[in-house]
């Protein structure tokens, strides 16, 4: 069966987190404003591989999958988590 752009460029992004060491992966956490903790290793065929990192602003522990693992989608996770903080505690 023939597979489209979508489907390669998926499974480029999804072999790419795979090539990723941890100080790549730090190194991409820090360049968004966090700070790498570590990761939760893939069970093969559930759950893929988990990149933990803390927001410097409240010392919240978020998660990304590893496929998903850039700059931006971290800036936006720790964004989204401060204002949630922010939100809260202006109540």
């Amino acid at each position: 069966m023939k597979e489209n752009k979508r489907e390669r460029g998926q499974e480029t992004r999804n072999n790419l987190h795979l090539s990723l060491n941890e100080g790549e992966m730090s190194s991409i956490v820090a360049a968004a404003g966090g700070r790498y903790v570590g990761v939760m290793n893939e069970i093969p065929g559930k759950m893929e591989l988990i990149v933990l990192f803390v927001s410097p602003q409240t010392r919240t522990t978020l998660a990304l999958p590893s496929s998903r693992l850039n700059v931006e989608a971290v800036r936006a996770q720790l964004a989204e988590s401060d204002a949630a903080f922010n939100h809260a505690g202006s109540k």
